[in-house]
């Protein structure tokens, strides 16, 4: 899977509640997912975009402009089978997919299992 993230200091993805980054918009127009009154975030509602197959899927607003896009940020990689158990790679509309969680958790379990996969997503082209 493929994601356009803002990039860290130590060249990992840049943590943070923003389409730019890892992890998902729970506030606002254009929300990741929605999160219930007690806090808690469901299966199969939504969660974090990604692009399946090639950086190319990446809608073109993401798509950086060595790939012919309009994006700013670089394009991260990430093998589906070294996210946590807690998480679940869910196929939309292809080429899109979403990182959400496999089974109700509160908001701040699902962004740890998220933010624990940072050291797994590697730069493939700025």
């Amino acid at each position: 899977m493929f994601r356009a993230m803002r990039q860290d200091l130590d060249g990992y993805p840049l943590l943070g509640r923003s389409s730019r980054t890892l992890g998902v918009r729970v506030n606002g127009e254009y929300r990741d997912l929605s999160v219930a009154e007690d806090g808690t975030v469901a299966s199969e509602t939504g969660g974090m975009s990604v692009a399946l197959e090639k950086p190319g899927n990446l809608p073109k607003h993401r798509l950086p402009r060595s790939l012919g896009g309009e994006g700013r940020d670089p394009v991260f990689r990430m093998f589906a089978a070294l996210l946590a158990q807690t998480l679940l790679l869910r196929a939309d509309r292809y080429p899109h997919a979403y990182v959400e969680p496999r089974r109700s958790c509160t908001l701040p379990e699902f962004e740890s299992a998220l933010n624990a996969s940072r050291n797994h997503w590697s730069k493939v082209h700025d």
